[in-house]
C-alpha cells in the first residue's frame, strides 16, 4: 500500500450508467437433439467459436460439461486447439423485423431468435432497437436498447451531433439477414474509400439481457492499441495470444500481476488499419468508443475478433473514421470535451513520495534537490501530512509548521500539490466535515429505507463516502476545501485519491490496517443481484485468481446496490466508476438508478467539483490530478497513474500508461535497457534533427538514433511551427526567458499556422 518516491515530468493526460429491470421471459425451450448438436458444433469452425463461459479458466467458476450444457452453449469435450471448449450456438441472435430510414441515420427493430436460449436467460431483452446516427461527416453512432423498457445510460456531456444532414461521411452502414443461419441481422461499419469493414457482426454473438450484454466484432486488423486501464505490458496488444481484459475501476496497482484492471475506466480502442491483400499497415487508422460504465471485459482472438461483454446499460458505440491517427483522437476529444490546458508550471518538475514521516526529512528532501541543481517545480503532500490521515487536518505534531514552509516555497518560485481522499471518518462528535455532511446528508446511503449512510474501512478508520451526483455534496465539498485553503494550507493543486471508491477488505473478517486504526470494522455487502450478478466479469474473476477464494463485485470497494444522485438517481453498480460538467437534466428529474450503474463514474463525479472549489479559491487554472477517471475527465483534470515502484519493469508500463492516456496523440516510444543506439522508424515526411538541423528524407524511413545520458533524441516535422524556450531550474526562472519559434519548412517550402492572437 505504500507509494514509493517518484521523479516525473508532468505529463497531463488527455482523458479522455437507469436500469429498470427488464421484462422476465418465461419462454421454455426444448433441449438441443443430440442430431442438432452436431449440425451445429459442424457449422462452427474451431478458429470462429465464440466463448460461452470466459471465466472458465479460473478458480470457483464452476466450470463443466453440465455447467456448459446449462447456459444452453455447446461443448466439445475432445478439443485440444486452444479454442474455446465450451461455445455459444451459431444460430443465437436477433432477426431483422423491420427498418426505417432517418434524416441522419436509420432505426432497425430486431426481435430475438426463438431457436436457442440465452446463455443468461433471467431477463432477456427480446425486443430490440438498433439506432445508427450519423453523428458527423466522421463519426457514425450505433446503439442497441431495449424496445420495451427504459434502461440506464451513461450520462456525461457530449457534444451533440451534428443539426444539418451530412453530406459526405467517410462511412457506410449495411446490415444483411443470413438466409443459411436462420436469417440472423449482421450489420457493417464500412469505410467508404476502401470499401474495408471496420466494425463487422457477421461471426455473430450478440446477446442482450438485463445483466449480460454481449458483442462480437471482427477487426479489420490485428494492430490494436487502447482501453484502459490495465496492466498489459505491450503498446499493441497481442491479439493472437487470446488475451482477456477486465474494465472496472478498482485500487489495484500498476506493481501488480499482468492482467489486473485499475483504476481508471477508458473502453476506447484504436485499430490500425491493413491491407487485405497484403497484411501491410495502410495509414490509415480508426478508433471506437463503447460508451457504458458498467463492469466490462474484453477478448480478442486470433480471427482476428474482439469480443465487448459488460453487465448493465446499454450497447452504445461510435466509430471515429480518422483516417489519421491524429484525426482519431481529435474527433474522440471534439466529442468527450477538449483536453484541459494545465499552468505552466503544472509542466516543470515534479517530487512526491508518500511517507516523508515529518516536515524535518520534507524540508531536508528539498533542500537537497535545490542545492543540487535539480529541476524541481512542483511538491507534493501525501496523507502523512494530515493528522491520523484525516482530510482537512494537518499532524500537529510531526508537520507543525507546514503552512508557513509552504509560504516558503511559494516565495522560491515552486508550487504545492496536497491528497485529500474523498471517504471521510466516522467521528459525528468531533471530526466537522463529518458532523455538517450529516447534517447536509451529502453521504451514500443503504438502499433499505433506512436513510443510514454506507460506512466502510479506508486509511483512518471507520469512513462514509460523499455521493457527488449530489449538489448539496459539492456545496459542502467545496466549503470545507475552501476554509483548509484558507486557514492550513495555501496549495496551488489537488491529487484526488482512492476515489475508485477504494475501501480495504470489504466482505472480509477485518481490515489490514485495524492495529493502526484501533477498528476491525469491515464492510459487508448483502447478497443481490447487483454485487453477485450472473457473470462476474473478468475483472472479478482475475481476484479469483489472486485470492484463490470466491470473489464479489464489491471487494476492496462499496456495496453495488445504493442509489446515487438527486433522490436517488442512479445505482452505484452503475457509475461505480464516474463526474458532470453540470447536472444532466435526467438527474434532476428523479429517476432511480442504482450505485451498481454508477461504479465506474465515482472518481468522474468528485472531479469537477474539486476543480470549481481550486479555481474559486485561487483563481488561477490550478491543477486536479484525480486516480480514477472516466470518459471525458481530461477535459478537468489530468490522471495520475497510481502507485508503481522504482523498477524499470514499472518504468516501460508508465510509458505505455502515458501514451495511452494521452490516445496516441505523441510519437509511440520504445526504450531498450542499456542501449544508446536505437533503430526508429518515422511517418513519411520532412524531418529535421532538432539539434543540427540535418534534414532527413522522405524515403528514409528507419533511420539510427543516438540516444545518451545526455541527450534526448529530437526531430522536427517539416510544415510546422515549434514554440521553443531555454529550460531552467523552475518554470518562474524559465519563464524570464524569452519564447522563440522554429519555423520548419517542408519539401514544398510551405508550413501551417493558424493565428489566433496571443494572451
Amino acid at each position: 500500500m505504500k507509494r514509493r518516491t517518484i521523479f516525473f515530468d508532468a505529463c497531463f493526460l488527455v482523458l479522455l450508467v437507469y436500469t429498470v429491470q427488464a421484462q422476465k421471459s418465461h419462454r421454455r425451450h426444448a433441449p438441443i437433439r443430440t442430431s442438432k448438436v452436431q449440425q451445429l458444433q459442424d457449422q462452427t469452425t474451431t478458429s470462429q467459436r465464440l466463448d460461452c463461459f470466459p471465466e472458465a479458466a479460473y478458480p470457483n467458476s464452476g466450470f463443466s460439461e453440465q455447467a456448459c450444457l446449462a447456459r444452453n452453449c455447446l461443448f466439445d469435450a475432445a478439443n485440444s486447439s486452444g479454442r474455446p471448449q465450451c461455445y455459444l450456438p451459431p444460430n443465437y441472435g436477433y432477426e431483422l423485423q423491420s427498418a426505417e430510414n432517418r434524416e441522419n441515420g436509420m432505426r432497425l427493430y430486431l426481435k430475438k431468435t426463438d431457436k436457442v436460449q440465452s446463455p443468461f436467460p433471467i431477463d432477456v431483452i427480446e425486443n430490440v432497437i438498433l439506432d445508427v446516427e450519423y453523428y458527423s461527416d466522421q463519426i457514425l453512432r450505433f446503439k442497441l436498447y431495449d424496445k420495451d423498457k427504459q434502461r440506464y445510460e451513461v450520462p456525461i456531456p457530449l457534444n451533440p451531433p451534428s443539426s444539418s444532414k451530412i453530406q459526405n461521411p467517410s462511412y457506410e452502414f449495411t446490415y444483411s439477414s443470413n438466409s443459411s443461419n436462420d436469417n440472423l441481422l449482421s450489420f457493417f461499419v464500412k469505410r467508404r474509400s476502401t470499401g474495408q469493414a471496420l466494425f463487422d457482426t457477421s461471426l455473430g454473438g450478440l446477446i442482450l439481457s438485463d445483466q449480460f450484454l454481449q458483442i462480437v466484432t471482427r477487426l479489420q486488423s490485428p494492430h490494436v492499441y487502447g482501453f484502459g486501464e490495465n496492466n498489459h505490458d505491450t503498446l499493441k496488444h497481442q491479439v493472437k495470444d487470446s488475451p482477456s481484459w477486465g474494465l472496472f475501476a478498482a485500487s489495484y496497482g500498476t506493481n501488480t500481476k499482468t492482467n489486473t484492471n485499475h483504476y481508471g475506466t477508458h473502453p476506447f480502442y484504436l485499430v490500425m488499419e491493413q491491407n487485405s491483400s497484403t497484411s501491410q499497415p495502410t495509414g490509415n487508422m480508426h478508433g471506437v468508443l463503447f460508451l457504458n460504465s458498467n463492469a466490462m471485459d474484453y477478448t480478442f482472438s486470433p480471427t482476428p475478433s474482439l469480443t465487448l461483454r459488460t453487465i448493465g446499460g446499454v450497447l452504445d458505440f461510435f466509430v471515429f473514421m480518422g483516417p489519421e491517427p491524429e484525426e482519431v483522437v481529435k474527433q474522440y476529444t471534439w466529442l468527450v470535451g477538449r483536453p484541459m490546458l494545465p499552468p505552466y508550471w503544472g509542466l516543470g518538475f515534479q517530487l512526491s513520495r508518500w511517507d516523508y514521516g515529518n516536515i524535518t526529512h520534507l524540508k531536508n528532501v528539498v533542500q537537497r534537490n535545490l542545492d543540487k541543481g535539480i529541476p524541481l517545480d512542483v511538491q507534493y503532500s501525501d496523507i502523512d501530512y494530515m493528522d491520523a490521515d484525516k482530510d482537512f487536518t494537518v499532524d500537529p505534531k510531526d508537520f507543525v509548521g507546514l503552512k508557513e514552509y509552504y509560504d516558503w516555497l511559494h516565495s522560491k518560485g515552486l508550487h504545492t500539490i496536497i491528497i485529500l481522499d474523498p471517504g471521510v471518518i466516522d467521528d459525528q462528535l468531533h471530526y466537522q466535515p463529518t458532523i455538517t455532511g450529516m447534517k447536509e446528508d451529502v453521504f451514500i446511503k443503504w438502499d433499505d429505507g433506512s436513510g443510514r449512510p454506507i460506512k466502510g474501512s479506508c486509511w483512518p478508520g471507520d469512513v462514509y463516502f460523499p455521493d457527488f451526483f449530489l449538489n448539496r455534496t459539492k456545496q459542502w465539498w467545496t466549503r470545507w476545501i475552501t476554509d483548509f485553503h484558507a486557514v492550513n494550507l495555501t496549495f496551488d493543486g489537488l491529487w484526488i485519491d482512492m476515489n475508485e471508491p477504494s475501501l480495504f477488505n470489504t466482505n472480509e473478517p477485518f481490515p489490514w490496517n485495524w492495529q493502526d486504526t484501533g477498528s476491525n470494522y469491515t464492510l459487508k455487502c448483502p447478497v443481490n443481484k447487483y454485487d453477485d450478478p450472473p457473470y462476474l466479469t473478468k475483472a472479478v474473476y482475475r481476484y479469483n485468481e489472486e485470492n484463490q477464494r470466491p470473489s464479489r463485485l464489491s471487494d476492496h470497494t462499496m456495496c453495488m446496490s445504493p442509489h446515487q444522485g438527486e433522490n436517488g438517481i442512479y445505482r452505484h453498480y452503475d457509475v461505480h466508476r464516474s463526474v458532470f460538467s453540470s447536472l444532466p437534466t435526467e438527474i434532476s428529474s428523479g429517476i432511480s438508478i442504482q450505485y451498481f450503474y454508477l461504479r465506474s463514474l465515482y472518481g468522474w463525479s468528485q472531479t469537477k467539483p474539486t476543480l470549481d472549489a481550486l479555481r474559486s479559491i485561487t483563481k488561477k487554472r490550478g491543477i486536479v490530478l484525480p486516480r480514477s477517471t472516466y470518459v471525458g475527465s481530461g477535459q478537468w483534470a489530468g490522471h495520475w497513474l497510481g502507485d508503481n515502484e522504482a523498477t524499470w519493469h514499472e518504468l516501460k508500463r508508465s510509458l505505455i500508461g502515458m501514451v495511452e492516456m494521452n490516445w496516441f496523440g505523441i510519437p509511440y516510444v520504445v526504450t531498450d535497457s542499456g542501449a544508446t543506439e536505437v533503430d526508429v522508424y518515422i511517418p513519411s515526411a520532412d524531418w529535421y534533427n532538432f539539434y543540427n538541423g540535418r534534414h532527413i528524407t522522405q524515403n528514409q524511413q528507419t533511420i539510427r538514433v543516438s540516444a545518451h545520458l545526455d541527450t534526448i533524441p529530437l526531430f522536427l516535422r517539416g510544415g510546422y511551427i515549434i514554440p521553443t524556450q531555454e529550460g531552467a531550474n523552475n518554470t518562474k526562472y524559465s519563464r524570464e526567458k524569452p519564447f522563440g519559434l522554429t519555423i520548419v519548412l517542408n519539401s514544398q517550402g510551405e508550413f501551417f499556422c493558424t493565428w489566433k492572437g496571443l494572451t
